[in-house]
């Protein structure tokens, strides 16, 4: 079967005359989205404003602006990623110089930055460090987790056995909510249910206990979930929607009043790609002196990129082209979660070809005209695709998109009898193509009920917070007005949820109800590893954190463990943070990566069976691991772990949810050399996610039980 390829016209922003009184730097104008957007800033009859502009149409201009032209107007940015927060303060500074706002002072924050800010200053505590921060940062960039434990209370030093000692609740979130008056969230639609209920929490905590602050949420994929719920709260939002707007046009323009946002682009589909996890790999292998080494020959100065979703393919396909690319001086660099801080920073100025994962698909301002990625969902399509044709000067702009080949026959010959939306060799604008990829994906599952069932327990665990004789006092509407907004939002009655949250504490279930809480999950299966596998990384960089099935799946270790203190010991020695290493499951070296996927499962020596009718997210111990070697089985089967296990194989429980394909499932059996596991285990956010959709089933082996 031949592949399939066709064009994408280039796009056209709608700019706007200056409004009067408004000084931008010379040679500037604004597009129609970022003007609308400032003036809903403005609005004071707005809290939450929602700009779906097209990637590469300078949605960061819309956000930063009104700090770049206001004198004192604070801002707290959030993003999804490292790589992203980083990107974006290369160009917050970069208005910084062009509107002369030369003593503006901005700061990066992330979990590692405030562990190292606290130890290079010996500050007491996490708490004080973000203090100082926010004192000193107009502008702060950070991640929507830090935000979130901030509102939900966790940098508080309290005495653990009478919580009702120590900080009040609002210590710290009292101070962030008055220092900024703009909260932003960007890319925020690559989050799922449970980070939508934790945020919209928080909004609620600022809005019954603030003085009136805006909220912007940058997404060209606006979450409908967010919206309802936004809506519900009582938040007064605008959407600025350019397509609406009819603000795009895919023809040239020489009128000034339109500026181009993205080049050309040819999109090559692969058409005989097989569904599973190596083909993608096995295309680029099979293609690195045909295609992709001929493309950066035949087009001198050419820039690109591989995004791809295993980690360990990625440093795989390293190994084949780095040294055939050197060969020619062209230079190929990897950026993963793996990567180390100073090798990340480089490798998106320096690298001819950059080969990544997740880490460089949401939102980072890459300069390429060459592009191969792998797709998830279609969400993940638009945005890696996105990466592409944001900036002028090649002559050409080459991408190949990696998807499986029933998705590539229901793009381009249709399904169930109907029309296929696209044709080879044909031509079209963005917005119509972005329309046929998510009409013609598979469904990927959303967890509507996630919110309800488990984003209220934070709900309730505020609610107590806010009835505490403090925060009653300083705070005397708060109680009232945030109870009945949870119950709003989230359809649910909050007497009754208060009684579900109790029978959990005395249950001694903390650990579930502090999975509720965490932001993207907590990191019980997270070992320390120290990673040898690139020598050339600066050693201090080679000390991280990875999850357990990745490593068990992809990489190859020591056969013997590092002890705790002994791995704490060698990075303090090398100037590195430990607080995050001292938790983990384990302690490895890591050696290399595996050639060939490894097959393993989870075993639980029980009865699994019975474990599973429960029907119920459970802490589990004596679980076990069906790869050697013994040591890490024996860290894993010591830990009390919050699981959920359904009595469906793994592939078939995938297909009848939906799951998405990141979604962390595994095998799991009663018998050590299962080759099929009859039941999947699910760990975490993940358990409680999985949890909102099976728990009304009837096991297969006990047709009578009822929930």
């Amino acid at each position: 079967m031949s592949d399939y390829q066709i064009r994408l016209k280039p796009v056209y922003s709608q700019t706007v005359p200056t409004p009067e009184g408004l000084v931008l730097p010379a040679g500037w104008n604004l597009a129609w989205h970022q003007l609308a957007t400032l003036e809903a800033l403005r609005d004071p009859a707005i809290d939450v404003v929602i700009n779906t502009a097209m990637t590469g149409d300078g949605k960061s201009l819309a956000a930063y602006l009104q700090s770049m032209i206001v004198k004192c107007y604070s801002t707290l940015a959030m993003y999804p990623t490292n790589e992203l927060a980083r990107d974006q303060e290369r160009q917050v500074n970069n208005y910084k110089t062009e509107f002369h706002k030369h003593d503006l002072q901005i700061y990066r924050l992330t979990g590692a930055t405030l562990e190292n800010f606290v130890e290079t200053n010996s500050l007491p505590s996490k708490q004080q460090g973000l203090i100082n921060l926010v004192d000193n940062s107009e502008i702060l960039l950070t991640n929507p987790d830090i935000f979130h434990y901030v509102h939900d209370f966790r940098y508080l030093r309290r005495d653990p056995k009478n919580p009702n000692k120590g900080d009040n609740a609002d210590k710290l979130f009292r101070k962030i909510d008055e220092m900024y008056k703009l909260f932003i969230f960007d890319e925020f639609h690559i989050f799922s249910s449970p980070q939508i209920a934790s945020v919209v929490n928080a909004m609620l905590l600022i809005k019954h206990t603030a003085l009136s602050r805006k909220f912007l949420f940058l997404s060209a994929t606006p979450n409908e979930m967010l919206l309802e719920f936004l809506h519900r709260s009582g938040f007064r939002t605008k959407v600025i929607d350019p397509v609406k707007h009819n603000s795009y046009r895919f023809e040239d323009r020489d009128s000034e009043q339109w500026r181009q946002i993205s080049q050309p682009i040819d999109l090559r589909f692969v058409s005989d790609l097989q569904p599973n996890a190596r083909s993608g790999y096995d295309w680029i292998v099979e293609n690195t002196e045909l295609v992709i080494l001929k493309f950066f020959l035949e087009h001198h100065g050419s820039k690109g990129a591989i995004i791809l979703n295993s980690i360990a393919s990625v440093y795989k396909i390293l190994g084949i082209l780095k040294p055939l690319f050197e060969a020619h001086g062209l230079k190929v660099m990897p950026n993963t979660s793996l990567t180390g801080e100073s090798e990340r920073a480089r490798s998106i100025s320096d690298a001819d070809l950059l080969i990544g994962t997740s880490t460089i698909d949401v939102g980072v301002d890459f300069r390429i005209n060459f592009l191969i990625f792998e797709a998830a969902d279609a969400g993940n399509f638009i945005q890696r695709f996105g990466r592409l044709g944001r900036h002028p000067g090649f002559p050409t702009y080459q991408a190949y998109a990696l998807i499986p080949n029933y998705l590539v026959a229901r793009l381009f010959t249709g399904k169930d009898s109907q029309i296929a939306p696209l044709a080879d060799s044909q031509e079209y604008d963005r917005v119509s193509f972005t329309e046929s990829i998510r009409n013609s994906w598979s469904f990927v599952n959303q967890f509507e009920n996630y919110p309800k069932r488990w984003g209220v327990v934070q709900s309730v665990c505020m609610h107590r917070e806010l009835r505490t004789p403090h925060m009653k006092a300083t705070y005397p509407n708060a109680v009232d007005g945030f109870g009945v907004d949870i119950e709003n939002t989230f359809g649910v009655n909050l007497k009754y949820q208060y009684s579900k949250v109790i029978r959990c504490i005395d249950a001694k279930q903390h650990k579930i109800i502090d999975e509720a809480r965490s932001f993207r999950g907590s990191s019980q299966l997270d070992c320390a590893i120290y990673d040898a596998t690139n020598p050339d990384e600066p050693e201090r960089d080679q000390f991280k954190t990875y999850n357990l099935p990745g490593l068990l799946s992809n990489f190859i270790f020591d056969s013997e463990l590092i002890k705790r203190d002994r791995f704490i010991a060698m990075a303090r020695d090398r100037g590195v943070s430990t607080k995050r290493f001292e938790d983990a499951l384990c302690y490895l070296r890591v050696i290399d990566y595996r050639d060939v996927r490894e097959n393993w499962h989870f075993y639980h020596s029980g009865n699994v069976g019975e474990l599973a009718r429960l029907g119920k997210v459970q802490i589990l111990k004596g679980l076990e691991v069906t790869i050697p070697p013994n040591a890490i089985t024996h860290a894993l089967s010591r830990r009390g772990i919050v699981c959920y296990i359904s009595d469906l194989p793994r592939g078939d429980l995938r297909a009848r949810l939906g799951l998405p394909m990141q979604f962390q499932a595994y095998g799991l059996s009663d018998r050590l050399n299962d080759r099929d596991p009859p039941y999947t285990i699910a760990f975490g956010k993940s358990a409680l996610m999985l949890e909102t959709l099976t728990w009304h089933w009837k096991p297969q082996a006990d047709i009578g039980w009822i929930c």
